[in-house]
């Protein structure tokens, strides 16, 4: 049975935290446990999770808030489940920033935590709705209101990310789902099968492919490539709804070819340049793909940080984090991204790579409002010799292009072409005779009339337009993209080197880690923010310019900060928990 946790706002005088010393009381109430517990614990809304549990009156479950902080300070630290434990056990701060202030009381157990895990993961498969990522926009959206921060102007970056699967080969993987496709047999097809099945079952799949020379990899490759096409074929009347089933079957036509022959089906072995990146590559993580990027193969995920970048804000938080396949496109991460951000705040402006442009990038962010910075364009660069399209200026009219000016002025209007989205301009000879850029100007003479045409496409006036927008900026103007990348490394350094292998698999647990460590990275941020403040408030006090009115309202406020904070239930607790 769902209960809020309300617990942590109610106080005991003789608590552990009471019972230290004023000075390491006040060291406690500034660092970032006191900074987690009022802008990340007491925000986070456990209703999201009631979903989770039964309706019928049972025993209550843990805190959800609790389970939640303990899965991000987690990710944060990388910690394992056993150090996990640990600090929940004898960290001081660590439980206080869980809103537990005495070392006697329980949290919970590492099981309880497991099956929240898998509770969570279960709910995101069978509906598609991660509530790790709703209870972070819900929390960042308070964050970026409390702060005052703009969030009109925004940048992105994606990242690789590495899920914790073994490296197989391709004998080495179909072996392994072939074995694993054992253990749903029932005991009679056991030994109906089991001649059939001897090979490939005397130790591991990686113990098979020891005993393998390489002259004959190939075909042994094929040999298991027929026996797994007649075992489908028998076990499709018994076992064809079976998961494991049914990952025999990917890998079977992931790497064979069945051709119909006149005698009998012919099974041969796809060639290494066939295979999709969207193949399996491995049986514990079947939604891990390959990517091959920068002269390095990865296998795993890609993640996608979106994040604040007006210069005036006093801060920059992450808005938003995405987490699919690596071989999904940059440019579908912004066309996802972009209508979930301009419905939660006034979105005009996104800073990217060039990796982000492209037709539907075009197209959201014209139907949303929304203008895109790129710092480069995918595909080949204009002939600097001649005169690109992008030095003419385009004007649209109910979101078609209705007119265009030369880079000399002649302005004239855009008329639809005989095919869908080519469009044409008539340009005055005797205006472009005396033209010093006529010999490399892209429109065409003539034959009949005395005119020149440019004959242009729809997306090649968007090319035109994007290339506009990433020209080199003003010196006033600096280039806000290249921070977003800082942030990334933020967000990936807790596990590891530049591979960042997370110590899990599966999407559902991957974005869990990934949504964790964002919500770390803000929170360290907005703490930073305050003890720069707070140490900025001191130092005005110690040191006053001028005793003035507003000075003594400084000092004055600056004192009442400095009493015990958490003796009286936090303004944030009484809104949100």
């Amino acid at each position: 049975m769902f209960v809020k946790n309300t617990e942590h706002l109610q106080r005991n005088f003789l608590d552990t935290v009471n019972q230290l010393s004023a000075a390491r009381q006040e060291r406690l109430e500034n660092s970032w446990a006191e900074e987690f517990y009022r802008e990340v614990f007491c925000r986070l809304d456990e209703n999201l999770f009631k979903p989770l549990y039964a309706e019928a009156p049972s025993r209550p479950n843990t805190p959800v808030n609790q389970l939640l902080a303990i899965e991000i300070l987690k990710s944060h630290y990388n910690w394992s489940d056993e150090e996990l434990f640990d600090h929940l056990s004898f960290d001081l701060q660590v439980r206080y920033a869980l809103g537990v202030r005495d070392m006697e009381s329980e949290i919970c157990t590492l099981r309880t935590v497991y099956n929240f895990r898998r509770r969570v993961s279960e709910y995101m498969q069978a509906t598609g709705k991660n509530l790790f990522e709703h209870c972070f926009v819900q929390v960042t959206d308070e964050h970026c209101a409390m702060l005052g921060l703009d969030t009109e102007r925004q940048r992105m970056d994606s990242t690789q990310v590495a899920s914790n699967i073994r490296q197989y080969s391709r004998l080495r993987l179909v072996v392994e789902v072939l074995q694993r496709a054992t253990r749903m047999l029932r005991p009679e097809d056991e030994a109906r099968y089991a001649e059939a099945l001897a090979p490939y079952l005397q130790g591991s799949a990686g113990q098979y492919c020891y005993r393998v020379r390489s002259a004959s990899y190939t075909e042994h490759l094929q040999q298991v490539g027929q026996v797994v096409a007649r075992l489908l074929a028998a076990w499709a009347e018994d076992y064809a709804t079976h998961p494991a089933y049914a990952l025999l079957q990917r890998v079977f036509h992931e790497h064979f070819t069945v051709t119909a022959a006149e005698s009998a089906t012919e099974i041969t072995v796809k060639p290494p340049e066939e295979l999709s990146a969207a193949s399996l590559q491995s049986p514990d993580d079947p939604e891990a793909t390959y990517r091959y990027k920068n002269g390095q193969g990865y296998r795993g995920y890609v993640a996608n940080i979106t994040e604040t970048c007006a210069p005036e804000n006093p801060v920059q938080l992450i808005t938003y984090v995405q987490l699919e396949s690596n071989d999904t496109d940059d440019e579908a991460l912004l066309a996802e991204a972009v209508p979930q951000l301009k419905e939660r705040m006034p979105l005009t402006d996104l800073d990217v790579d060039g990796g982000y442009t492209g037709p539907e990038a075009t197209r959201v962010t014209r139907e949303h409002d929304v203008t895109l910075h790129p710092s480069a364009i995918r595909g080949a660069q204009p002939d600097p010799n001649k005169v690109g399209l992008a030095e003419f200026t385009w004007e649209y009219e109910a979101e078609r292009p209705a007119q265009v000016c030369c880079p000399q002025g002649e302005t004239q209007p855009l008329q639809p072409g005989r095919a869908e989205g080519r469009y044409l301009a008539y340009f005055d000879s005797e205006s472009c005779a005396t033209c010093p850029l006529r010999d490399q100007c892209p429109t065409q003479p003539l034959k009949r009339c005395p005119q020149r045409a440019l004959r242009v496409t729809q997306r090649q006036i968007e090319v035109a337009q994007l290339r506009q927008a990433c020209a080199p900026p003003d010196d006033e103007a600096p280039n806000l993209r290249p921070a977003v990348e800082a942030t990334v490394r933020s967000v990936k350094h807790p596990f590891g080197d530049e591979r960042s292998q997370l110590p899990v698999r599966g999407k559902a647990r991957m974005s869990m880690m990934i949504i964790a460590s964002a919500f770390m990275v803000n929170l360290r941020r907005i703490w930073q923010f305050r003890q720069a403040e707070r140490a900025e408030t001191e130092q005005e006090i110690l040191h006053p310019a001028t005793d003035s009115f507003l000075s003594r309202c400084r000092r004055t406020i600056w004192r009442w900060l400095q009493l015990p904070r958490r003796s009286t239930i936090p303004c944030t607790a009484l809104s949100t928990c």
